[in-house]
């Protein structure tokens, strides 16, 4: 099956604001011209669509497939009716084809169809999951700022695939071409478990992976540092104390007994 990219670009916005005389609010009425290349395998087939909204809902739209214009809506039939009858506007949106798509497609290729962008990959327990016992928790697999959109994620635990308990979110744009998703597994987590998530994506040569094990939480690493910071600092005061206490001794004078020959004999 080929590779599928859509290309959209929005014409024109008409925005007519009418004011009644008895109302007293302005009221906002909004057409949109949207014109769509959609390509299969580069240009060896290319569908282009040329589509019209009134207030955000589609009333007609041509399809070079059909060779002519569908109407979504009783609002958008006369429009429908009357453009295919005119022969002159049916030739014309049907050269777009090769006019509008398959003219402009090096033009988008590089920066739009070959741009390629590799996923980054952090893998964690969820937040209220800090403690791994031997009960279900949540484990989260963020995948993001990846191009084109097209990914999938598995998780693995212990070499073997976990299918039944692993939901997904919507896949999220960032406003910079770039998309995020996020994957969980919900799951017992014993010690010694290691836990994978593998990532596929066009920009990759291989599949990614990124391990994840019980004592790599968070929570584990905090209280592991605090307690070797502690034995440290513990293991330092020891050794001042004794350098201290070694250096009183030597300061101090030794006690001497008198002499014997300054004793009074009886």
């Amino acid at each position: 099956m080929g590779t599928l990219y859509c290309i959209s670009f929005m014409f024109f916005i008409s925005v007519i604001r009418l004011d009644f005389c008895r109302s007293s609010a302005a009221v906002d009425y909004m057409t949109e011209q949207k014109a769509e290349c959609h390509y299969v395998n580069g240009t060896q087939q290319v569908r282009y669509l040329d589509r019209y909204f009134y207030n955000q809902e589609e009333l007609v739209y041509f399809d070079s497939d059909k060779g002519y214009f569908i109407a979504k809506t009783e609002f958008g039939k006369p429009d429908a009716d009357y453009w295919n009858k005119n022969k002159d506007i049916i030739e014309q949106r049907k050269s777009a084809v090769e006019r509008f798509c398959k003219h402009n497609y090096g033009v988008w290729k590089e920066g739009a169809i070959e741009r390629k962008v590799k996923p980054e990959i952090v893998v964690s327990l969820m937040p209220n999951h800090e403690e791994p016992r031997t009960v279900h928790h949540i484990l989260q697999c963020n995948v993001f700022g990846f191009y084109p959109s097209e990914v999938e994620v598995k998780w693995y635990r212990n070499g073997q695939e976990e299918t039944e308990l692993v939901t997904s979110s919507a896949l999220f744009q960032n406003g910079d071409w770039s998309f995020r998703i996020l994957v969980m597994l919900e799951t017992e987590i014993h010690k010694g478990d290691t836990f994978t998530c593998e990532v596929h994506h066009i920009s990759l040569e291989a599949p990614h992976r990124v391990d994840w094990h019980p004592q790599m939480s968070d929570s584990a690493k905090s209280k592991r540092a605090t307690g070797i910071g502690g034995i440290v600092l513990g293991t330092a005061f020891l050794i001042v104390g004794v350098v201290i206490y070694m250096r009183g001794r030597k300061a101090k004078t030794p006690f001497r007994g008198p002499q014997s020959e300054h004793f009074i004999h009886t």
